[in-house]
């Protein structure tokens, strides 16, 4: 009897190159173990397009990071994210010209951004397509060239008919709440939404730190992989800590995966001994399925209200939130010389889920009904 094909498939989360990173021999030989090895390439290139106005940071990576990503062995690269469209339509073009055909997915115009990757491994076809929440570069109607948004209203018909092509398909999606370990209850739903409309497996990322997994009706759903390798500055102590998937099929089925966790020290790659990973991703998985999950989240959105949102709010139109002489002389400042509506923050704070989602629990809490 003929053996069954054995496929083994890497994923890494975010990846932002201002360096160029090392691996360890561990590392290497595991990504030289996988047929595909995938991931989230945040940024476009320097040197191409120019500054959007927006709110937030604007990300950018070495001309080099193609190379250098290929040459330490990915070759498939997810680009439907928050900050592939921060150098606009010239910046996201002169990005793509630089990647290999057939090894990116999810940006472009509507019918490539949309588009479905087939890479078929011995017989085995498997599929692929990217999403992001939406932001400055999704493809809402407001451009004619950005990332895949996951919510646009083609993409549960395009699902369906994406798994009638291939035998597995995985579905990568950029969203959720920044350095939160937990999958807020709209995201989770939605997750699991693409799961009955057909996918497979479906690999998060875009929260910057890792969260845990779940399975459901049969299905994985992995919900956030963390920064694989960020270069950008951050004072949160797990911003190095990411998580790379390894998922193992046997004839057209997952039959196994595992959580590797890596350390970002410098510019040197590492894996996280097994007992530790295993340790995280139980603590994870545990929040995750805690009785506790939901005040866990209503918690953080109330954390985030005070600390976050209810400037967000005011700033656009020079509101004052809160008194004190520093608030007070920049609130002047303001009004002198920047009297005009923020319209950038007001759309960040109404059109983003992770962000809208996050407000309106804030509020319903606060604002509790006798």
């Amino acid at each position: 009897m003929e053996a069954l094909p054995n496929h083994k498939l890497l994923f890494a989360g975010d990846v932002v190159l201002g360096s160029r990173p090392e691996f360890s021999a561990a590392l290497t030989k595991l990504m030289s173990s996988a047929a595909i090895r995938c991931c989230n390439f945040e940024a476009p290139l320097q040197g191409f397009g120019h500054p959007i106005q927006k709110t937030g940071p604007l990300v950018s990576q070495i001309t080099q990071a193609p190379e250098i990503l290929e040459n330490l062995g990915f070759n498939l690269f997810s680009l439907a994210n928050n900050h592939i469209y921060d150098y606009g339509e010239a910046g996201l073009r002169g990005t793509l010209q630089v990647f290999p055909k057939e090894c990116t997915m999810g940006v472009g115009d509507m019918h490539s951004a949309y588009a479905l990757l087939v890479k078929e491994i011995q017989g085995v076809r498997y599929g692929f397509v990217a999403y992001g929440e939406n932001g400055y570069g999704a493809l809402n109607g407001d451009r004619a060239m950005g990332h895949a948004w996951v919510n646009h209203p083609q993409v549960n018909t395009d699902i369906k008919r994406y798994k009638e092509q291939v035998d597995v398909l995985i579905v990568q999606i950029h969203a959720g709440v920044e350095l939160f370990d937990l999958p807020i209850p709209e995201w989770k739903a939605r997750f699991k939404e693409i799961i009955d409309l057909g996918a497979d497996v479906i690999v998060g990322h875009h929260p910057h730190i890792i969260q845990g997994f779940e399975e459901y009706a049969g299905k994985m759903i992995f919900y956030s992989l963390g920064n694989f390798y960020f270069d950008y500055p951050s004072s949160h102590p797990q911003w190095n800590t990411g998580a790379l998937l390894e998922l193992n099929f046997q004839h057209k089925k997952l039959k196994s995966f595992k959580m590797h966790v890596i350390k970002k020290t410098g510019n040197q790659l590492a894996l996280v001994p097994t007992v530790d990973a295993q340790k995280l991703m139980d603590e994870l998985n545990a929040k995750l399925s805690s009785a506790a999950y939901e005040l866990s989240v209503n918690k953080r959105a109330e954390e985030e209200w005070d600390k976050h949102h209810i400037h967000y709010y005011a700033k656009p139109f020079n509101g004052l939130v809160g008194y004190g002489v520093i608030k007070i002389l920049k609130h002047i400042k303001r009004c002198i010389f920047n009297s005009q509506v923020d319209y950038h923050m007001v759309w960040h704070n109404m059109f983003i889920e992770s962000n809208k989602w996050l407000v309106e629990r804030a509020i319903k809490n606060k604002f509790k009904q006798p």
